[in-house]
């Protein structure tokens, strides 16, 4: 029979399995969590990896220090949205410089001054004419965008905006009222009108304002701004101008007395609205703006994402959000499309006006009167032609401009060659009319020769003697010839010519030759050009490029 164990302990169950199962549970965790934790940073590093692949990008801007604050505003907004342009992390750097000494950097020929900063992908300059003055061939893509805007106006005392409100003072006034007398105004004691003129954009806009409104071509074009009458109306503007450094210094300068040193300067409206001691005048005519334009550049230094960039922050400067920055900081909207303006060479030229002004042209007329100029041409003779055109030119001379008519052929006073019809002098109306009859009484003579060497250095060596300061001065040589059988030489009249010339006195010689054989005379084309002037032939004088010719010889300083 068998037997039970007898106790009262029960057998347990062993503890080295148990720690074992643990552990290798404890160690499986391990490994699967090291392992999602690595799945999980790869993954993270992977995302953070796609949002700037290619790494950072960065625009450079240059803005003009009138809207570079809230040029750099909107960078920064624009940095806060972390952009990616085709797998960079982009970034906007906005510089500050002036848009003159851009426009000069970029049309320098030279490599690009560091002390200028990054050179730009993004140029944001203070207007269109800013823009066109650096138009290079291939430096800006397409067409620059205004980002914001504001009026070009006269900052001025309230009595004096009042005073020019009052008698609508156009542009075209203003040249009139700076060499004259603010008293035609009312303003007793003011005299007058004593605008400064410093350099920068806001002066060339009103100077290429005064421009188009005296000849009527708004933008101005090149040739009008060659022309005498625009020529001499900048020069009016900016003859005896006050001194200012620059338009903030300009505008501290005004005040509202008649002791004032500065009475007037351009600025923008915005730039006014900063002053409460001046206040903005508005002349009737044409309206310039200061427009702001964001230009994308092109060069070796612009890559596409760069480009890229630009046109995207161009296009967020041009957003509706930013514009109410602009506006509170005083700006206006910006306008849709550029604003038009002068082309290069007639910003060149005003700008070298200003800086060198000429009030106009007095010239001496030299007309042949020999047999030869009764030869029919159209309807007429070649000298009727002649003082057809000299006619209609002098209605469109200004009155300070000076004119004077002489006549050539041979023994006109006794055995002298030439005669003086009418000596010169200011085309006032007592003139006008003395010149006009004097033409009228005009004719051709018998002999067929001419004696123009000697009579042109009579008229040359009157011209120096009555030379008028502010001036072009100059003598206007028209003939068929010459055909000169005096006994002057032509080694002769090239001696005494340059023995009379006066650097203090310039007097250029112009010359009109009509038909003729005076394309072979090498001694007249050499003293036109070493006197400065000009040496023209035509084929006849029953054309308009004959009366175009004596338009440009009796206006262009």
């Amino acid at each position: 029979m068998g037997t039970h164990r007898s106790g009262a302990r029960s057998r347990g169950v062993s503890k080295g399995p148990v720690i074992a199962v643990v552990v290798v549970a404890l160690l499986a965790g391990i490994v699967v969590g090291w392992f999602q934790l690595r799945d999980r940073a790869a993954h993270q590093d992977s995302a953070a990896a796609a949002e700037c692949v290619e790494g950072p990008a960065t625009l450079y801007v240059t803005a003009d220090p009138e809207i570079a604050t809230q040029v750099r505003a909107a960078a920064d907004g624009y940095n806060s949205t972390k952009p990616r342009v085709r797998d960079h992390c982009a970034q906007v750097a906005v510089t500050t410089q002036p848009s003159a000494a851009v426009v000069a950097a970029f049309t320098s020929g030279k490599a690009w001054e560091p002390a200028l900063g990054p050179q730009p992908a993004l140029w944001i300059a203070d207007s269109s004419r800013s823009i066109e003055a650096m138009r290079v061939p291939g430096l800006i893509e397409g067409t620059p965008a205004p980002v914001a805007g504001s009026p070009i106006v006269l900052a001025v005392p309230e009595e004096l905006r009042r005073a020019l409100e009052q008698a609508q003072i156009s542009w075209a006034d203003l040249p009139r009222l700076q060499q004259g007398s603010l008293g035609e105004l009312g303003l007793t004691g003011w005299g007058g009108l004593r605008m400064a003129l410093p350099l920068g954009d806001a002066t060339l806009a009103a100077a290429t304002s005064v421009g188009s409104m005296v000849s009527g071509a708004d933008p101005l074009t090149t040739a009008e701004a060659q022309s005498g009458q625009v020529v001499a109306a900048v020069s009016g503007l900016a003859v005896g101008a006050p001194e200012a450094s620059d338009t903030a210094a300009a505008l501290s300068a005004i005040a509202g007395t008649r002791q004032a040193s500065i009475h007037a300067v351009a600025a923008t409206e915005q730039q006014v609205k900063t002053r409460p001691e001046v206040t903005a005048f508005r002349p009737t005519g044409a309206a310039p703006t200061a427009d702001y334009p964001a230009a994308l550049m092109s060069g070796p230094w612009v890559d596409k994402t760069q480009n890229l960039i630009a046109g995207l922050f161009r296009d967020y400067l041009r957003a509706p959000s930013q514009a109410q920055n602009f506006l509170a900081a005083g700006f206006t909207t910006a306008p849709p499309d550029a604003v038009a303006a002068p082309p290069r060479a007639a910003l060149d030229k005003v700008v070298a006006t200003l800086a060198k002004p000429v009030l106009g042209v007095q010239s001496t007329v030299l007309i042949d009167v020999s047999a030869s100029m009764a030869t029919a041409e159209g309807a007429t003779t070649r000298l009727t032609n002649v003082i057809g055109a000299l006619n209609s030119t002098m209605t469109v001379m200004p009155p300070d401009f000076g004119l004077g008519v002489w006549t050539f052929g041979k023994n006109l006073e006794g055995t002298t060659p030439y005669q003086v019809q009418a000596a010169t002098a200011p085309l006032t109306t007592d003139q006008r009319t003395l010149i006009s009859t004097a033409l009228g009484a005009v004719h051709a003579g018998e002999p067929r020769a001419d004696q123009a060497y000697p009579s042109l250095i009579a008229a040359f060596k009157s011209a120096i003697a009555g030379y008028k300061p502010g001036l072009t001065n100059s003598v206007l040589l028209i003939t068929d010839g010459p055909d000169d059988d005096s006994t002057v030489t032509g080694a002769e009249l090239a001696a005494d010519i340059t023995a009379a010339i006066n650097r203090d006195r310039p007097v250029r010689i112009d010359m009109i030759v009509i038909g003729g054989n005076g394309s072979s005379n090498q001694t007249l084309q050499d003293l036109t050009r070493q006197t400065g002037g000009s040496y023209t032939r035509v084929t006849t004088s029953d054309d308009i490029s004959f009366g175009s010719a004596v338009v440009k010889a009796l206006t262009t300083p």
